[in-house]
């Protein structure tokens, strides 16, 4: 269960000891690559636990981080990544948790490295059942998951028998989305991708068998590959693409149909014509995941513990495409630059 402090109440603190050192792919230059060295941890504090990290989820926020390109500015040296799994491993007095307890945990900025001072509100404790499971699916869980469940579930108020298209599907939220929406009762989920590699990816998770491959074409063979797919239009769209994917992908909506946008990966960020919105009663929405830890944390707890809750059952597995050694974590950016990686990339500490 995910403990009950607010995550509201996770507030920078003044650090002047250091309790123990652990080793952490470090960024010591903006844009330069990270480096694999020793690292100071702060003094646990009261609402803090010690973590032994098994996994680190990489995401693509964190590559701009590191090259100084992201909305939250961090001055160097600094540990990316967010979130991670692992077992507690020393305690703060009063604290709920255990050593010895598995959690999952957002670092909030320090989950590159072997060892993670977290927040116990940010902490998730896995039951006795998840000892069964490979803790680096815990750790692609929260992130890409817990995006497509608040898109799904939240955002697009996604209804039994739905028709759902999944832009860049073949990706973490994408393969998480498809996942989920039939675990919700979609009646049909149909994948967006890049390439006939991705799409079968995206069909051995649940997705339609035919798809729609955006590259190549422009927003009209988009919107003729869309109507192929789905004759009856669709009711739901999933979009982290934008570019020459969103306009199209929007007018094949169904009159009330939704729209979220979770992302830009097409590099373009594309005008919505309002004519569209009007003309069928479209609604279209945004979602930050992240923002839902200071401003919405109850509904974040109340996704996060669903998601820990379908993994346990395995109604739902993480698509891990690679396990990267921690060592190697210029590697994963690699990956995912390239966009060779389909699913999430994990890095692995030594030992």
């Amino acid at each position: 269960m995910l403990l009950s402090r607010s995550l509201r109440s996770m507030r920078p603190r003044l650090r002047f000891l250091s309790s123990s050192t652990t080793h952490a792919a470090v960024c010591t230059e903006l844009g330069a690559p990270l480096q694999f060295q020793m690292w100071e941890l702060p003094t646990l504090q009261p609402g803090e636990v010690k973590v032994r990290v098994a996994g680190t989820g990489v995401n693509f926020a964190e590559i701009l981080q590191a090259k100084g390109q992201y909305q939250e500015m961090k001055e160097p040296p600094f540990v990316p990544g967010n979130e991670c799994a692992g077992e507690v491993t020393e305690t703060a007095p009063g604290s709920k948790l255990s050593v010895g307890d598995q959690v999952i945990c957002l670092a909030r900025g320090s989950a590159y490295a072997c060892d993670v001072i977290a927040d116990e509100a940010a902490c998730i404790k896995l039951p006795e059942a998840a000892r069964k499971r490979d803790l680096c699916e815990a750790a692609a869980l929260l992130v890409n998951y817990g995006t497509a469940h608040l898109a799904l579930e939240n955002r697009a108020a996604m209804k039994q028998g739905d028709t759902v298209l999944v832009t860049a599907a073949a990706g973490g939220v994408g393969l998480a989305a498809i996942e989920l929406a039939n675990i919700m009762g979609a009646g049909k989920v149909i994948a967006a991708v890049g390439s006939e590699e991705k799409l079968k990816i995206a069909e051995a998770k649940g997705a339609a068998s035919k798809g729609v491959i955006y590259s190549g074409i422009d927003s009209k063979g988009v919107r003729a590959a869309i109507k192929s797919a789905a004759p009856g239009n669709l009711d739901v769209v999933i979009d982290m693409v934008g570019s020459h994917v969103l306009e199209p992908s929007l007018r094949s909506l169904n009159w009330g149909g939704r729209g979220v946008v979770i992302g830009f990966a097409g590099g373009e960020i594309p005008k919505i014509p309002s004519n569209i919105l009007l003309v069928k009663n479209i609604s279209v929405s945004g979602l930050f995941w992240g923002a839902h830890m200071i401003h919405d944390p109850k509904t974040l707890i109340e996704s996060a513990n669903k998601l820990v809750a379908w993994w346990i059952a395995g109604d739902i597995t993480p698509h891990i495409c690679k396990k990267v050694p921690l060592e190697d974590a210029n590697t994963a950016f690699e990956l995912l630059e390239s966009r060779k990686s389909t699913g999430k990339v994990v890095l692995v500490p030594p030992g």
